[in-house]
């Protein structure tokens, strides 16, 4: 007869073995999770396809990676809250390494008809470098070295102004906003880009162009060589005292620009020649870098040091590096340039209209070069808080933006890499008439793509669904979970099926009939419904920027959230109801 402990043994064997379907009512599994100490001292592999932001060699890894194709990927990202080591990880840096190459604790399991096939890529993901038009030249008209000046060029002396940049600095395109008193200008680059359409007017490309003497500038010569992908290697340099020079150039020549933009608008223009402007710049920083105060405090500088920049007419390497080391305080700005979470200032309209709530709610960003995923709360000011409070509770970036989605197409079907990443993308039917291809090669190809997308919601809902540093009691999973879709890229079908598929997956995973309740952004409100929605949706973010960066809403980082307690009904004792 066996013992009572192999009965015991036999019994949860059985009971493991018979897999009852989950009720409606069960709790979400709460997974603890403590990372590794070095994902809070360098950015961490995340497996497929996640950015570890600011490494250069982030977008470049390419077949390399391909081994790990079909590994779920982490919802944490580097800010993860500091704390005791968990028991999984080991005891010693090679255990946090290994633990880091496997299935992470407190990953979220993806489904597998969410997970990527393997890829067969022709050609690894290139360094980031926006293609546009097949390489359309920039140019600056004459009439903006105005903009080397903070009054306008008729200047008359007069009561002061306040006007405030905002900057949406991008991986593949800046757009640029201003507000002068109570108007808001969006900046038109056209006549920098010769593009008058809708969808390339308010953008600008992120490249400049440097002579072999070392000057930077917007015109192309043969000779010049061209410096892109200004944006994503600043990460990795936080802390460190190199100058980016190129892009301290471009920001120089777009602030410049955007000066001289408002001097000569027809209709605000001739309201600044009796004003004496003070001005404020805004610049925009992705979610998770944010976090790290080293971060911050380069996007800070960078964006003083362009700001001083702006006022030079040549701009040589020797003098920007000179400005750089310089560190000028007085650059004739009113305050410190403001560093906004991007994300944030996207949102910034909805945080200040009517129809702003609190609790959780998650934010699909589309550009050129990464998606952007994140959750976070919303807690309305009360007595002690004149703004919003934002707990962020998970992010992810990866290189899956439009610019990716066309390399893909490019690269799996062997076409020329020659396409507009200003334009929409075009349509699955479109682009398979245009170039001669099947539509169910461009399907395949674009399934592939969608599933990465697909993985890349469903790792950061899932992480906060089931984390107990998420929010895995928020009504929002029975009630529908608010989501912001913005970018570029957010009209793009493809996008769109992976959202559907995340949200088909989030009622599969609850067996509750939770779903994705969009919310439509309106950043130029009513006061400025001549501008239309397309031109408010890709401005969003520079349009957030225009207001004061103090009073948008404050940020919690994710390593100072603890995990959410719902307060339990609180147990009457019987005595109080019947006496002794």
């Amino acid at each position: 007869m066996k013992s009572w402990k192999e009965q015991l043994r036999d019994a949860k064997k059985n009971l493991q073995g018979n897999h009852s379907k989950k009720t409606s009512d069960e709790k979400p599994t709460v997974v603890d999770f403590v990372p590794p100490a070095s994902w809070l001292e360098a950015s961490p592999t995340n497996g497929d396809d996640t950015l570890p932001l600011g490494s250069k060699s982030s977008v470049t890894q390419g077949s390399r990676d391909s081994c790990k194709k079909n590994r779920p990927t982490a919802a944490v990202t580097v800010s993860a809250p500091a704390g005791p080591r968990s028991k999984r990880g080991g005891a010693g840096a090679n255990d946090q390494k290994e633990d880091a190459a496997k299935n992470l604790p407190g990953d979220p399991p993806i489904p597998d008809d969410a997970r990527s096939p393997t890829q067969n890529q022709t050609s690894p993901t290139p360094v980031f470098r926006p293609h546009v038009d097949g390489g359309r030249s920039l140019a600056m008209p004459g009439w903006a070295d105005a903009g080397s000046s903070l009054q306008h060029p008729e200047y008359q002396g007069g009561a002061p102004m306040v006007v405030r940049i905002g900057v949406d600095f991008g991986t593949a395109f800046t757009k640029v906003a201003i507000r002068a008193g109570v108007d808001l200008v969006p900046v038109d680059w056209s006549a920098v880009t010769s593009d008058e359409s809708p969808t390339g007017q308010y953008v600008i490309p992120g490249f400049v162009h440097r002579a072999p003497d070392g000057e930077y500038f917007w015109r192309r010569f043969a000779e010049t060589d061209i410096q892109g992908n200004l944006k994503l290697p600043l990460i990795e340099m936080a802390g460190s005292d190199e100058c980016p020079k190129a892009t301290l150039a471009y920001l120089a020549l777009v602030i410049r620009y955007a000066r001289a933009f408002l001097y000569q608008h027809p209709e605000v223009g001739r309201k600044l020649v009796t004003r004496s402007l003070r001005w404020e710049l805004n610049v925009g920083c992705p979610t998770e870098p944010h976090e790290r105060p080293a971060v911050v405090d380069l996007f800070r500088r960078i964006a003083r040091t362009a700001w001083q920049l702006a006022g030079v007419n040549h701009l040589q390497e020797s003098s920007i590096t000179a400005a750089w080391r310089s560190g000028e305080a007085d650059v004739g700005l009113e305050t410190e340039p403001g560093v906004v979470p991007e994300f944030v200032a996207q949102i910034a309209g909805y945080l200040g209209s009517r129809q702003v709530s609190g609790g959780l709610y998650a934010l699909i960003d589309i550009g050129a070069a990464t998606l952007d995923v994140a959750t976070f709360n919303v807690v309305l000011p009360n007595d002690l808080d004149s703004s919003p409070r934002i707990p962020i509770f998970f992010s992810a970036v990866r290189p899956l933006g439009t610019h990716y989605l066309n390399h893909n197409r490019h690269s799996r079907l062997d076409l020329d890499f020659a396409w507009d990443d200003a334009a929409p993308v075009e349509p699955a039917d479109g682009f398979a008439k245009r170039h001669g291809k099947r539509r169910d090669d461009v399907d395949t190809v674009d399934s592939e793509f969608a599933s990465r997308v697909a993985r890349c919601i469903a790792g950061v809902t899932d992480g906060t669904r089931t984390n107990s540093r998420g929010d895995p009691r928020s009504s929002a999973w029975s009630d529908g979970l608010p989501i912001f879709v913005t970018g570029g890229g957010s009209s793009c079908e493809l996008y769109r099926r992976a959202i559907e598929t995340g949200e088909l997956d989030l009622k599969r995973r609850m067996y509750l009939p939770s779903n994705f309740r969009f919310i439509e952004l309106d950043p130029l409100g009513a006061r400025f419904q001549h501008f239309g929605i397309e031109i408010g949706g890709r401005l969003s973010v520079a349009i957030g920027l225009t207001e004061d960066a103090e009073s948008i809403a404050r940020v919690v980082p994710h390593h100072d959230i603890g995990p959410i307690m719902r307060p339990g009904t609180e147990r009457i004792d019987h005595t109080e109801l019947y006496g002794d």
